[in-house]
């Protein structure tokens, strides 16, 4: 495929799903702000003293000034970046799952897949354009958005705390990390990537294949899958060395966000999305342990076979699907 010809067919899903694309991380953003800034005048209007003001965010402020370590106002900041980014990650994943179900299908249904079959693009072409978007173009477009609206928030969260006397330097952008933070990020995203692969084959796969119901199709075949298959562990002698339908399952239930957080400060542990345990971890060893891991790359290979066999039910598959 030359690169002009893919750079059509990216354009093509890219208006076709402009608003998932463009939008989505648009109102998120701005639903964002607009909470913190709710919290901010809430908080201006609250009656509490702390530290000898009256209002709870001016003596919520002087209390953080007077007695936070700068342990704990980086990990304050860091807690903010990872808290707020994995509402972009959970929006994102919801995303690319409505967006691989719909990839084949939608064409199908309505029949717009014939207009589309009299251009010189070729089955093969189409599906490794919509792959393509889904594993790098829509993660970069919401990387992206993150970035921006980091930037955004710590300016504005910055100026409210100098507006209320407080110094923003010493309490917000002095302590935070976002370059650390932005270099993990885009690491586990390109792992997700390859983790929710399997994820994305069944879901092309079974667009590809379903005359109608594909969300129906998507979710209730694992779920029974997995159900038969942990009744056959139970009641029978035979032990299943692969289980497909928890396979699914899993990547579907750590898929939403590719990162989670924790740190100690003190005596007091702050968790944001899991445990240093969990498969997409802040630490850099725990990213390249999930690199390495046979499970990963188990899943890429499945994910790959149920991309090659929705390329092929395409290609043979009658172009009609109905409601």
């Amino acid at each position: 495929m030359n690169q002009r010809k893919l750079y059509t067919l990216l354009k093509r899903e890219y208006w076709e799903h402009r608003g998932a694309m463009k939008w989505t991380p648009i109102w998120i953003g701005a639903s964002i702000l607009a909470i913190m800034l709710l919290g901010w005048i809430t908080g201006q209007s609250t009656m509490f003293r702390v530290e000898g003001a009256d209002h709870l965010v001016e003596g919520g402020l002087k209390m953080l000034e007077n007695n936070a370590t700068p342990e704990q106002l980086r990990a304050g900041t860091a807690a903010m970046l990872y808290g707020t980014g994995a509402i972009f990650s959970v929006a994102m994943f919801f995303v690319l799952f409505f967006y691989c179900l719909g990839a084949l299908y939608d064409d199908r249904r309505d029949r717009s897949v014939l207009f589309w079959r009299s251009l010189p693009v070729s089955d093969l072409e189409t599906v490794l354009s919509k792959l393509a978007m889904v594993l790098v173009v829509i993660p970069l477009v919401y990387f992206a958005a993150i970035i921006a609206f980091h930037l955004v928030m710590l300016l504005v969260a910055g100026l409210l705390i100098a507006f209320q006397g407080g110094s923003p330097v010493k309490l917000l952008w002095g302590p935070v990390e976002p370059f650390s933070y932005w270099g993990r990020l885009l690491v586990a995203l390109g792992l997700q990537a390859l983790w929710l692969l399997p994820l994305y084959g069944w879901l092309f796969l079974v667009s590809a294949w379903a005359r109608s119901k594909p969300f129906l199709w998507a979710v209730m075949v694992p779920v029974v899958l997995s159900i038969l298959e942990a009744w056959v562990n139970l009641t029978a002698s035979l032990r299943l060395g692969f289980r497909f339908g928890d396979l699914l399952l899993s990547r579907i239930t750590t898929g939403f966000a590719p990162m989670s957080f924790h740190a100690d400060v003190g005596n007091q542990e702050i968790n944001i999305g899991g445990s240093p345990g969990d498969a997409f971890n802040t630490e850099w060893g725990q990213l390249m342990e999930r690199a390495v891991s046979l499970n990963l790359w188990i899943g890429v290979l499945i994910g790959a076979a149920m991309i090659a066999a929705a390329i092929w039910l395409r290609r043979y598959r009658d172009d009609s699907a109905t409601e």
